[in-house]
């Protein structure tokens, strides 16, 4: 990924693993795709919670791929 990738727009989307009884997912904007990680990188700690980034160049970013990069 190019380094200013992560200075442009991402959405962040946090679907639940475990029937809960909140309504859907939505996404949620944020300015950087840096930002949207560091989002996401607290979804993680959490296993009911899969977090999802899609960037403002179409790429989808799965839990995996945040976890390697923040490793």
């Amino acid at each position: 990924m190019e380094t200013e990738a992560l200075e442009r727009p991402a959405d962040l989307t946090i679907w639940r693993t475990a029937p809960a009884s909140t309504p859907l997912a939505q996404p949620e904007r944020f300015g950087t795709l840096r930002e949207a990680i560091k989002a996401a990188a607290g979804a993680l700690a959490d296993p009911a919670k899969q977090p999802w980034i899609i960037t403002e160049e179409g790429e989808i970013l799965s839990p995996n791929w945040i976890r390697t990069y923040l490793n």
